[in-house]
């Protein structure tokens, strides 16, 4: 049940949210430019080095990232036709219902993880309210609460399937 992609799937999901925090640093770093005149209208865009590596960096990486996720899915709804994945579904993929030994290890996970924003969403909103933080730390911080979602509910539902086993 392990190597079921749907078990590694918040793994994925914690790839991507690290990558969209390089990708916000690249964005963030960038200064921008409006000349809007009677006479001119320009507009200009400047990454610095740092900045343009890393976007640029990931990017491809994101990108080669996608194109592999692309095909486990693929591979997984070829071997398991009656468990296929949808990507364009509205419920999340990590709720993992085939039968009730899952649907309580589902549960549980997800109680975790809403214990957990009970306490950290009013945590990061005082500190985003007492601390003036610039763009790039404020969405480090929402990043960072999307990473913690993923990895309790993944080592919630590894530790449970190690039990059965």
């Amino acid at each position: 049940m392990k190597k079921d992609f749907r078990v590694q799937y918040p793994l994925w999901q914690m790839a991507f949210i690290v990558l969209f925090g390089f990708m916000a640093f690249g964005l963030t770093g960038a200064t921008s430019e409006l000349v809007n005149t009677s006479d001119e209208f320009s507009y200009s865009l400047q990454f610095p080095p740092l900045e343009s590596v890393a976007l640029f960096g990931t990017l491809f990486l994101t990108l080669f990232l996608l194109t592999i996720f692309f095909m486990k899915v693929s591979k997984h709804n070829k071997q398991y036709p009656t468990q296929k994945i949808s990507l364009l579904q509205i419920r999340p993929l990590e709720y993992l219902e085939q039968d009730e030994g899952m649907v309580h290890i589902t549960r549980i996970a997800a109680q975790k993880v809403y214990t957990f924003f009970a306490w950290a969403l009013p945590f990061i909103a005082v500190i985003f309210l007492v601390f003036e933080l610039s763009r790039f730390w404020m969405i480090i911080g929402i990043l960072f609460l999307a990473l913690m979602q993923y990895f309790i509910y993944y080592m919630e539902v590894r530790k449970r399937l190690e039990d059965e086993e």
